[in-house]
This record gives C-alpha cells, sequence and structure tokens, in this order.
C-alpha cells in the first residue's frame, strides 16, 4: 500500500446510512465517493478509480450482486456487501458473486473502518502478485511447459523441464554442474558433462526459436548455470 488515502465508492440508497457512512469513513481518512443506484456506480467507475466498493443489494434499479459480479470479473477492486438481508443463502450468493466480505447491518462503523483497510491491503497485495506475474516466465509442472512474460509456449522434454526447474528453484542462483548431473541421473561419469552441454544447448536453442530470447540460462564459468530472469513455478 502506499500513503496515498483508499478510495471507496459507497453504493448505497439510504440516505441517512449513506452520510452517517461517508461521514465517518472521510473523518477516518479515506476518500469517499457515493452512489444511490447501479446506473450512479457505472457513472463513477468509468471515470475515476477506487480500490474498494460498500455495495448494497436492494438498490432500486438493480441488485447489488451484478455490481458485484461485474467488479470481480473486471478490476481488481475490493469488494464489501452491506446490506440488511443477513440470511445464510444470501451471504452464500454474495460470496459466490465475489464479495470479499459480507456484513449485516446495522454496521459497527470501527469494524467497518477496519474491514476497509484490510480489503484494500488484500486487493493491492493481488494486484502486485498479478503484476509480478505478468513480467516474469513460468513453469508449468502439470504440461512441461515455459511460458514466457509475453505469454508464449514452449513444450518441453521432461529432462529439459527437470532442468529448468532445478535453476527455477535456486532462484537465480547457481547450480554446480555436479548437483544437475546428479539431480538429472546422467550417471556416466565421462558422458555427464557433454549430456549436459547438449541439454542447454537444446534448451536455448528451443526458447530463442520461440520467443527471440537467448539469455534465460547463464553459464557460470564453467563451473555451473543459473537461470536470468524470475521463472514462477506452478
Amino acid at each position: 500500500m502506499t500513503d496515498l488515502p483508499i478510495r471507496i465508492i459507497l453504493v448505497e440508497d439510504d440516505k441517512d446510512l449513506q452520510e452517517t457512512i461517508n461521514r465517518f469513513l472521510t473523518q477516518s481518512g479515506y476518500k469517499v465517493a457515493v452512489a444511490e443506484t447501479a446506473l450512479e456506480f457505472f457513472q463513477q467507475i468509468e471515470i475515476e478509480h477506487f480500490n474498494v466498493a460498500i455495495i448494497d443489494i436492494g438498490l432500486p434499479d438493480e441488485s447489488g450482486l451484478v455490481l458485484v459480479e461485474y467488479l470481480r470479473n473486471n478490476t481488481d477492486m475490493g469488494i464489501l456487501i452491506l446490506t440488511a438481508r443477513g440470511e445464510i443463502d444470501m451471504k452464500v450468493q454474495g460470496y459466490m458473486a465475489g464479495a470479499d466480505l459480507f456484513l449485516v447491518k446495522p454496521v459497527i462503523l470501527v469494524e467497518l473502518a477496519a474491514a476497509i483497510k484490510s480489503i484494500a491491503q488484500r486487493s493491492a497485495e493481488r494486484q502486485h502478485t498479478q503484476s509480478a506475474s505478468a513480467r516474469s516466465w513460468s513453469l508449468e509442472r502439470s504440461s512441461w511447459q515455459l511460458i514466457s512474460p509475453e505469454g508464449i509456449t514452449v513444450k518441453l522434454t521432461g529432462k529439459e523441464f527437470d532442468l529448468l526447474l532445478l535453476l527455477a528453484k535456486k532462484g537465480g542462483g547457481v547450480v554446480y554442474r555436479k548437483e544437475i548431473t546428479a539431480a538429472l541421473n546422467y550417471n556416466d561419469y565421462m558422458q555427464a558433462g557433454r549430456a549436459l552441454d547438449n541439454l542447454v544447448r537444446r534448451i536455448r536453442k528451443k526458447v530463442l526459436d520461440f520467443t527471440g530470447n537467448d539469455e534465460l540460462i547463464h553459464t557460470f564459468h564453467s563451473q555451473g548455470f543459473c537461470i536470468s530472469n524470475k521463472v514462477l513455478i506452478r
């Protein structure tokens, strides 16, 4: 989280409750915009960024669940449902639609403020993780695939995958040749070095042919190898 205030859109058609929540959250340091209908909500999110949405289910022109589902499918915003409808089936529907938290009116304002802060932090962490993931290479265990930051898929053999997995687990550190040959079950001492070099050469060529990148694997003074990019293991 940055030092910028958390920006909230409060979707509530009860004016008295809306004003009470707005005043308390503003005094607590949050920046709050209000909407009384789904239409106003959609108009506001088109022109302004928010960190957290507080949504009442019983809006005059649309179910708040529609708004929740839209936000979950199209944004990284934190979502808090605040409603008088506390039945268990309604809570289930709210969470299934994508809410981070479901609170029932009347709400304790201090609890609401704390919940907003927690949800905003989790939302920011999700965005950071997704951003890092988008910039990273990834190894897919189930399919033996290497995926580039641009989304290009490189199909690997078992040995190729095992070597990249070994390097990726080291997180950019050097993995020495003896450690690699043992892990890959290259038992013939005389042939192990040549087999490893051929394997690295094949991976480099394959990655270069598919992605145009020839710097994924670095040789370390003929002693071992390291991976030069962050690689996520999935």
